[in-house]
């Protein structure tokens, strides 16, 4: 039923509640736990934006993979960061 191969950007299900959206973060923790957030693709039926919600990776099903492109991190740690000059006086 789970898939351990369900990446962000990935549209999926949880297989208790029924709720489907797209993967938007991962979570892990020391004791190994993985938690994934899913954020809604469509509107509620008053055409409001639904919260997102947090499962554990077991109960959750692949619908489809892909479905939205995952952009590359524009900050954060990068591996060889440029040093400054020194100032001048």
């Amino acid at each position: 039923m789970a898939s351990s191969n369900i990446k962000l950007g990935d549209k999926v299900k949880d297989t208790i509640s029924g709720f489907t959206g797209i993967v938007t973060g991962e979570f892990k923790y020391l004791n190994g736990c993985v938690r994934l957030q899913l954020d809604p693709d469509k509107l509620d039926k008053d055409g409001k934006v639904q919260d997102g919600r947090i499962f554990d990776i077991e109960q959750l099903a692949l619908v489809k993979a892909g479905v939205h492109a995952v952009k590359s991190p524009s900050g954060g740690p990068r591996d060889n960061p440029a040093q400054r000059s020194n100032p001048s006086r």
